[in-house]
Order: structure tokens, then sequence, then C-alpha cells
């Protein structure tokens, strides 16, 4: 390639909060399990499992019997994931619920949100209200409907302090969220809790917490125990799937075999004028990432792909150095929610020097889920993504004022989401 014309990407995408997912169905699922965890036996008493990190356990199989099991949170009090190679068999109890410690303070499930302060609202993404009607003040779950990602129950509003015993206690607190995932079979003739609680003694009158979410896939689900839960979900071959249960109703659906988010929305360009642009790019001001010949005629296709970005979301192009004609100034990413691209034709590009190469995609979460709808000081309106390729994407999450919130502040489910 003819040395001369220089061009020097620089990718950022400035978009809401989300993580897009696109369920589908399975004939054979597999839960992915790596089976590094072994199998699991809780036979007697109350056996507590330490979540790691990820929040995600890797099993052979899963047996509870005529005991309980409960999961010790992480720091980012992830929900549950469990996945296992075999069968899960559940006579016992999970219980991912909100509960109430020695401290009298209501601690929500795993992935679950606390409830608010005496005379403050919940948090979560419907948090209860203070001082509203009594329906206003009770946390509510708010979540996808898929349960990708999974969302436990949001926060009450804080008791009043002169109906309560103790001006220190909170307002009830969410239930957790679990998912379990098996390649062969979910029993269940226990129960999973996944309920929120009230707020504390004295104050019984004042809000609750919202139930969290259950979710099950396999190839063979039967529920004829209880599951309690804002949400329950139940994903199975209709051949496959028996319920006569008890607690929430749930839905039945196709087997999704997305169980986790594993990728941010991100905008690239991927070709100018037909040279394809090098993965990855370097991470320098001072280096040139692609070489183009002058002779390359007007106008130059610059193609753009998009990955985990909604369908029909506006894209364009930005430069620095060159001031060249774009068509059109602004398209739409078509294709999947997994891969869409869009195409520009551009002319007047400087031969003689070098020009940066930006790309930009903006959208709503609204496009994605409600859930992750935002409140207080620290509610986070949209997402810039600075992405130099060959170098961990950079994030900066604003409020609708543009100002910035320091990661240190994100709401629990941002920060499982972007992985602070």
């Amino acid at each position: 390639m003819a040395a001369g014309w220089r061009l020097r990407f620089w990718i950022s995408v400035f978009m809401a909060a989300a993580w897009a997912t696109t369920p589908a169905s399975a004939q054979t699922f597999s839960s992915g399990s790596t089976g590094a965890d072994g199998a699991l036996n809780v036979t007697s008493g109350t056996t507590t499992v330490q979540l790691p990190p990820s929040g995600i356990l890797n099993y052979t199989t899963v047996n509870v019997t005529s005991a309980n099991l409960i999961f010790a949170p992480n720091a980012a009090n992830s929900p549950v994931t469990i996945l296992a190679t075999g069968a899960v068999t559940i006579a016992g109890a999970i219980l991912v619920n909100a509960t109430t410690n020695q401290s009298q303070t209501n601690v929500p499930g795993p992935g679950g949100f606390y409830g608010g302060m005496p005379g403050q609202a919940g948090t979560g993404p419907a948090p209860g209200q203070y001082g509203k009607t009594d329906a206003t003040e009770n946390g509510k779950w708010l979540g996808p409907l898929n349960l990708v990602p999974l969302i436990g129950g949001s926060g009450g509003a804080g008791p009043n302090v002169t109906s309560c015993n103790n001006s220190g206690y909170n307002g009830g607190s969410g239930g957790g969220a679990i998912l379990i995932a098996s390649s062969t079979s979910i029993l269940i003739t226990g129960t999973i809790n996944a309920q929120g609680n009230a707020a504390g003694y004295g104050c019984q009158n004042e809000s609750t917490g919202a139930g969290g979410a259950i979710r099950l896939v396999s190839n063979s689900i039967d529920v004829s125990g209880t599951l309690q839960a804002a949400m329950v979900r139940l994903e199975a071959p209709t051949n496959g799937l028996v319920y006569t249960g008890k607690g929430t109703v749930p839905v039945t659906a196709p087997i999704n075999p997305v169980l986790t988010p594993t990728n941010p929305p991100t905008v690239f360009i991927t070709s100018i004028g037909g040279y394809p642009a090098p993965p990855p790019t370097t991470a320098s001001w001072q280096t040139v990432d692609l070489l183009l010949p002058t002779q390359l005629p007007d106008p130059i296709a610059v193609i753009v792909q998009g990955q985990n970005v909604p369908v029909g979301s506006q894209v364009s192009l930005m430069f620095s150095g060159s001031a060249p004609t774009v068509s059109p100034s602004t398209t739409t990413l078509t294709g999947t929610t997994s891969s869409s691209t869009a195409t520009f034709s551009v002319s007047g590009l400087s031969r003689t020097g070098i020009t940066v190469v930006s790309v930009v995609t903006t959208f709503s979460t609204t496009q994605l889920s409600a859930s992750l709808k935002q409140f207080g000081p620290n509610a986070v309106d949209k997402v810039e993504v600075a992405a130099v390729l060959g170098k961990p994407a950079k994030y900066r999450f604003l409020r609708a004022d543009g100002t910035e919130v320091a990661s240190a502040n994100l709401s629990p489910e941002l920060k499982r989401l972007f992985g602070y």
C-alpha cells in the first residue's frame, strides 16, 4: 500500500447504560457450567455458599434435601447464578430473600436493594418513595421480562421516625435474584424464596421491599414445590416442562440460551475504502493505524459495526484534521442487536496529513429495558464509552445535566453491568 494518506482512529460511543440480549430457542440446552465447583450436596442444617466476584457458581450436580441453602454476598451484591452439568434437585429450601441482621438492619437478598433510611426513599430501579401513599412507599420489582440481566427487588421507603421504636431502622429491603440452569434437569419439590421484607421492629406498618426474581432453565423442569418472588420464569421445551407448584405464578417460555450479559454495547470502524481497520488499532496518537493510497478515488466507503447496540440506533462519523463531506450525515444501524452495520460515503478527506476518525452512537435506556431507570442525585442518564482498540474501554457516567458520576457512586446494577 502506498504511503501518504494516514488515518488515526479514536472510537467513542455515547449511549445510555444498558446491556442487550437476543432471546433464542435451542433444541438441546447446555448450561455452560465448567463443573469447577464440583457437586453441591446440602443434606442438613443450613449451608452458606460464598458468592465469587462474578456471582456464578459452576457445579456438576446440585442436591438440597431437607436443609437450607443460603449465600454470602460478594462485594457487588451480585444475583446468584448456579450452572450445573447434571441434575439439580431441590427438596429443601434455597433462600435469597431479604433478611434482618443482628443490628436490626434490613438486608436485601443477593442482587436486591436496600430500603431507605428513616425519612428517605428506598434504593433500586423502582424504590419506595417516602411520604407518599402507602402503595408508593413500597418497593417494586422492575426489570427485563426475560430476566437478562437478573435484577432483584427494590427497597421500600425509610420509615417515619416518630412511628418507630428505634429510629435507626431502614425500610423493607428487596428480595434477591437467582438463576439455576442445568444441562439435564431441574426438580423442585421444596422451596425457592426470593421475597422482600418489611421495615424493622416497631415499624411493621411501614414500607416493604419488593420480591426479587427466579429463573430456571433446563431441558427438563418439574416444579411441584413453592417459588416465591415478584417474577418467576421457567424455560424448557414444551414437552419438558411440568408445573403443579405454589407461590408466584410463573411465566413459561422456550429456552433462551443467553444466561448472563457478556459484552457491553460498542461500535467500531471495520473498513475504510475497502481496507480493513486493524484489530486492534494502536493506543497512541503518535502511531498511525491505517495508511491509504493517495490515489484512492472519492467517494470512500466507511463501514461501521455495532455489537449489542439496539437496531435502529443513530450513528454518525466525526473527523479531526480534515473536513470531508459525509453522506448521509447520520444514519441508523441495521441488522441484529448482536451485530449491526452502517455505511457512509466520504469525500474530501485530506491526503496530506493525519485524520482522526470517530464514530458515535446514541440510544436511550428505554430501547432496552426500563429496569435501568435511575433516581436520586447520582442518577445516571447516559454513559460515554471511549474505546481505543487494544486497550480496555473507558467509561464516563453522566447525569442529565452532563456532570459526571464517580464509579464509586454508581448503583449496584450499573456496577455489575460495567464490571466495577
